[in-house]
């Protein structure tokens, strides 16, 4: 008999790791994120390797994203997933790992246009041009506090197209941690417009910046214009920017 109950016991549980592993990644959003702010369309696959046709947020929708959970991870007490972001206005892919106490988002590079971004947001005054090149090797939350990050992103042919069309060059930011607090360092890589300044954010994300903003080519048109109006220059030149909030506000 006690052969008999172990062979059923067997049995069973193959039976449930079959369904949990045919179990449909539709099936799982649908019992789990029934009303959110975040709206899954055109969900296939499984919940280990699944495709989403389009993601509605609250302002913005981004197309085709494709991902693959490790079961061996689980096994370790935490979710590895690979990740990637097929849209024509952004191409990410990336790695993320989730555990009780912590959250780390790993390997992530791809490209994001910005043009095309500000395309599908609400009519926005003020139109940035260029390309954002996004390489991030770590952003690690443990428990709600930023405990590491190292990365770097690049805007290409950066500047305006709205209010009026203006070149600024290409512009540089390098992720770093501290006390647990994202660092971000800005500087300029070359172009019309130098940049020196740092912005911290908090886990609750509140920010702080402060930058420095000088005008190397006067021959660029609007560009004077535009760059008086933010202040008074000081005695080198530049104009100094200083301002906070919150991004969950």
């Amino acid at each position: 008999m006690r052969a008999v109950w172990q062979a059923l016991a067997f049995l069973l549980a193959v039976v449930v790791i079959f369904l949990i592993i045919k179990l449909p990644a539709k099936f799982i959003y649908q019992q789990f994120v029934p009303d959110n702010t975040i709206r899954l369309v055109g969900i296939s696959g499984s919940i280990w390797s699944g495709h989403v046709e389009k993601i509605d947020a609250q302002q913005i929708t981004l197309q085709n994203l494709d991902w693959e959970l490790s079961p061996f991870s689980l096994l370790l007490g935490e979710a590895f997933i690979t990740w990637q972001l097929n849209d024509p206005v952004a191409t990410l892919s990336g790695e993320l790992t989730l555990s009780k106490n912590n959250i780390s988002l790993a390997n992530t590079h791809g490209n994001i246009n910005l043009i095309g971004l500000a395309q599908r947001l609400p009519r926005q005054e003020v139109l940035l041009a260029g390309d954002i090149d996004t390489n991030i090797e770590l952003i690690s939350l443990d428990q709600q506090q930023i405990s590491k990050a190292v990365g770097e992103l690049v805007w290409q042919q950066a500047g305006l197209v709205s209010p009026e069309n203006i070149a600024f060059g290409q512009f540089k930011a390098v992720l770093s941690s501290e006390a647990g607090k994202l660092i971000v360092q800005f500087s300029d890589i070359d172009g019309a417009v130098s940049l020196a300044g740092d912005m911290t954010v908090t886990r609750f994300g509140a920010f702080q910046y402060s930058m420095k903003l000088g005008v190397r080519d006067t021959s660029i048109p609007g560009l004077i214009k535009g760059f008086n109006q933010l202040g008074q220059p000081d005695s080198e030149g530049k104009i100094k920017i200083r301002g906070s909030g919150n991004f969950l506000n």
